[in-house]
């Protein structure tokens, strides 16, 4: 893939995610995707990409995951009426968000 191309993808993938966070909600994941896209592609995107590892294959896995969980609670959120229910739900959000952030960090290591 030529380096115009790759450039392109990158910031697609990036806008993609800025529009999910934006779904979910999460303004941090929002500005931290945006503070990403201002600084641009990184300086490696041009590498041989090696194929993904296992352990990378397990933490998009997880990740993936960690956002469908995030969905749900989301839409539990929408219909609850109970504010010790909503209280569990937001920290249980809150601890998700974190995971999520770990292993973004990690893919990105």
């Amino acid at each position: 893939m030529n380096q115009r191309r790759q450039q392109t993808t990158w910031l697609d993938d990036y806008l993609d995610l800025y529009n999910y966070a934006g779904q979910l909600h999460d303004a941090p994941w929002q500005e931290e995707l945006l503070n990403t896209i201002r600084t641009g592609p990184p300086a490696d995107l041009n590498a041989d990409q090696e194929k993904p590892t296992q352990r990378q294959k397990e933490l998009w896995t997880e990740f993936q995951a960690l956002n469908n969980k995030l969905i749900e609670l989301f839409a539990l959120i929408k219909s609850s009426k109970n504010q010790q229910e909503l209280e569990g739900i937001r920290q249980a959000m809150w601890a998700l968000k974190r995971r999520r952030l770990e292993i973004g960090r990690q893919l990105v290591a």
